[in-house]
């Protein structure tokens, strides 16, 4: 997809791409490759091997998987180096930004100087490229979608320029919901596709992507099976199909998508004789990985793929490598509550590292340390932890901005913010500051939502959650129950946002509808690790409806708070509430 190529949408372990410092004309040969769909484009040429590999960097392009487009298209130019279409598909696979502005010159300017022998269509294609090349993405957007618009017009059947346009106009959704300018545009584009060409894998790829971040991703799941049947060794297309099963919370299908996906790239790897930073998908797959087995409680699980996903960057001198990859570990850890686990987790930097590196690395750290020292009852060393994550903000702020696949010290910065302002709300909350809190937590969740996707995860504990629990233990139910239920819609596969919400509603004291909750959290966990305290408190609960639920308390800590009982409390444990549950692990966790 275009959009793929010329806009960095996702956030990448590597700082470098495979072959991106090596001119076009001295790109490898790649091999004729199946399993990655039948795009097919007929060009003016008498050479097959040149029709043969534009056709797959024209597969490529649509599946999104740059690097092995600009291979194939590169090939294509050298069997036949008259063909216009093949440095049309070199500008194209160059990418956004300043780095790679002559290069996409140049290939344009050789396309448009072989357009003469080309059609009509070709030299439309050309044309509207161009436009791109010369003005860039962002700039050349809108001359771009009218030229591509009025070549649409004279060939109403050409199928791979409406994809083209689709592809490009896909830009996501705010963090509101709303559809980013072209969304909705390209949607249309596709609908009428999807039903008109179910072959198409560029087809299916591009609808996948157009609604997974939506509030419907549901639409678009017959796609994502059928892409992994079309696609089976592009594993760019099998990362899409198995985001989007994920998000909907088929999470056992989106696990077994994953993993296809980390054996194609290894297949790939193991073919091609590369390193494993060659890999277009393996890496954020195993990353989503670590995801889906936290969200099914599958902690044992998690860490296995967390640690191989860190040695698979070991030894490979990328200090970004090492610092993502840390991060992966040690926010599985949080989201289970472990925080000494959490805090264990090391990343060794090479003198050379940049402060971007060293500063998430760094504000690891004191996030959480400051989770362990509020666990212990240090709040002064919490308090100090929250002054030294805002130090780090400010300090990264004022960095430039980086280009291309670099850590980017202002991505970065928010990130730190993120973390800084959800530890703070949570110490805060500790110290019984209910209206702090409030605010604090508020203010951190609003700076979660707009974390660019191009920039790191946040390694925090979701604010929003941390929110819903601090409301819980200061008698806000009802509100604390509204945040659940977002998350909850926002992610059915997870268990742990529907415990959140059965949790609310047994707060509330409303125990008819809190079994069903608790019913469904331990459906979603069936396979969960058997030791996780989550799973004793749903089980506990559905014994007893309500009446022997308890959590681990502290009668010192709650001695401030106001008088008024949970109803979950009973006359016999006073301080048996959901409470406990807002800022603090449970004790025994290391």
């Amino acid at each position: 997809m275009l959009a793929r190529l010329l806009r960095a949408e996702e956030p990448s372990l590597f700082s470098h791409e495979p072959w991106e410092d090596i001119p076009n004309a001295e790109l490898p040969t790649p091999p004729l490759r199946d399993g990655v769909g039948q795009a097919h484009l007929a060009v003016s040429t008498r050479v097959p091997l040149a029709q043969a590999y534009f056709d797959q960097g024209l597969r490529l392009l649509h599946l999104g998987w740059g690097a092995e487009a600009r291979r194939a298209f590169a090939e294509a130019a050298r069997q036949d180096p008259h063909l216009a279409m093949a440095f049309w598909g070199l500008a194209l696979t160059r990418g956004a930004g300043g780095r790679f502005a002559a290069e996409r010159t140049q290939a344009i300017r050789q396309a448009l100087a072989l357009c003469e022998g080309a059609t009509d269509l070709e030299q439309r294609y050309v044309v509207a490229a161009s436009l791109l090349a010369d003005k860039g993405p962002a700039n050349g957007r809108q001359s771009f979608v009218r030229e591509m618009e009025y070549l649409i017009a004279l060939y109403p059947e050409e199928v791979e320029a409406r994809l083209l346009l689709a592809g490009f106009l896909v830009d996501g959704y705010e963090a509101s919901g709303r559809p980013c300018a072209g969304q909705s545009y390209a949607q249309s584009l596709l609908r009428e596709m999807v039903r008109t060409h179910p072959h198409h894998e560029g087809v299916h790829h591009a609808w996948v992507n157009a609604w997974v971040d939506s509030a419907r991703p549901e639409v678009a799941q017959d796609s994502a099976r059928r892409l992994v049947a079309l696609a089976p060794r592009a594993g760019p297309a099998l990362l899409s199909a198995g985001r989007l099963l994920q998000r909907i919370g088929l999470t056992g299908d989106a696990r077994g998508v994953l993993q296809q996906t980390v054996e194609a790239d290894d297949a790939y790897l193991a073919q091609e004789t590369l390193p494993a930073n060659a890999a277009p998908s393996a890496e954020l797959a195993m990353r989503l990985l670590v995801t889906g087995c936290a969200e099914a409680g599958q902690y044992g699980e998690g860490q296995v793929w967390a640690r191989r996903l860190r040695a698979r960057v070991e030894g490979l001198g990328d200090g970004q490598a090492v610092v993502l990859s840390a991060c992966v570990l040690s926010g599985l850890h949080l989201r289970f509550g472990f925080w000494r686990a959490a805090a264990e987790v090391h990343g060794e930097l090479a003198e050379g590292a940049t402060a971007a590196e060293r500063g998430l690395l760094e504000g690891l750290r004191h996030y959480t340390r400051g989770l362990c020292a509020m666990e212990s009852g240090k709040l002064f060393e919490t308090e100090r932890a929250c002054d030294m994550l805002d130090a780090l903000h400010r300090a990264l702020s004022d960095e430039r901005r980086a280009e291309g696949r670099l850590l980017c010290p202002r991505d970065v910065a928010r990130v730190l913010e993120t973390a800084g302002q959800e530890l703070r709300g949570a110490l805060e909350a500790r110290r019984g500051d209910s209206a702090r809190a409030e605010a604090t937590l508020i203010r951190a969740f609003r700076l979660e939502r707009r974390l660019r996707a191009a920039g790191p995860a946040s390694f925090s504990r979701s604010a929003r959650e941390t929110l819903a629990r601090a409301r819980l233990r200061f008698g806000r139910e009802e509100k604390a129950l509204e945040l659940a239920l977002g998350l909850a819609a926002e992610r059915p596969g997870s268990g742990h946002a529907r415990l959140l919400v059965a949790e609310a509603r047994a707060g509330q004291g409303d125990f008819s509808e809190a079994v069903p909750d608790f019913a469904l959290f331990l459906e979603l966990w069936r396979q969960a690790d058997a030791h996780l305290p989550e799973l004793r408190r749903a089980r506990s609960f559905m014994a007893g409806r309500g009446q022997l639920l308890r959590l681990v308390g502290n009668v010192g800590q709650w001695a401030g708070r106001t008088s008024r009982r949970s109803p979950l409390s009973s006359t016999a444990t006073p301080t048996s509430t959901l409470a406990h549950t807002v800022c603090e692990a449970p004790t025994g966790k290391s």
